[in-house]
């Protein structure tokens, strides 16, 4: 039995839509542990870059496996793939004083509760910017798991509400 190419790649594209679009839809849970609450990324978007991103460069290679100017691409990609592994969004956590956002390859960001100005509703709700008055950013995105336990429990340790 021959499989065409074009259905493959179709059915491949589709999980692929199918996946991005049901990841926004899980909830994710928080997880307590000795240093407080921690917001980590959902799973399914974690599983996703930790298995498509290295498929993704495994179909490029191949694809420009042949080609004698693929060395200025590989470069490009390699610093596209630089770029994007800066942007993953850090694990949040409730510590008992402050709330932090640890990343992999950025420095960690800290606010005291007390150093809290505002608790921000932003992109209709998809996430939620906790802003400090040491000019300190918290973003807890759609990427992140538990939105609705982080707002109550942010409002809960500050005693602010959140802006939308």
């Amino acid at each position: 039995m021959h499989v065409h190419s074009d259905l493959v790649r179709g059915i491949a594209l589709g999980l692929l839509v199918l996946l991005i679009l049901g990841s926004r839809l899980t909830k994710g849970s928080v997880r307590e542990t000795p240093d407080g609450l921690v917001f980590g990324t959902k799973p399914v978007i974690l599983w996703t870059r930790i298995f498509a991103l290295p498929a993704f460069v495994v179909y490029v290679i191949l694809v420009t496996a042949n080609d004698r100017q693929a060395w200025f691409f590989y470069g490009l990609f390699a610093v596209a793939i630089a770029f994007l592994l800066l942007q993953l969004p850090g694990t949040i956590t409730l510590t008992p004083t402050a709330v932090t956002q640890r990343f992999w390859f950025r420095p960690l960001k800290s606010i005291q509760y007390n150093e809290v100005m505002a608790i921000q509703s932003a992109q209709a709700g998809r996430a939620i910017r906790v802003l400090g008055d040491n000019r300190v950013k918290i973003t807890h995105t759609m990427n992140h798991s538990a939105a609705a336990e982080f707002v109550q429990e942010l409002e809960r340790r500050t005693g602010k509400r959140v802006i939308v």
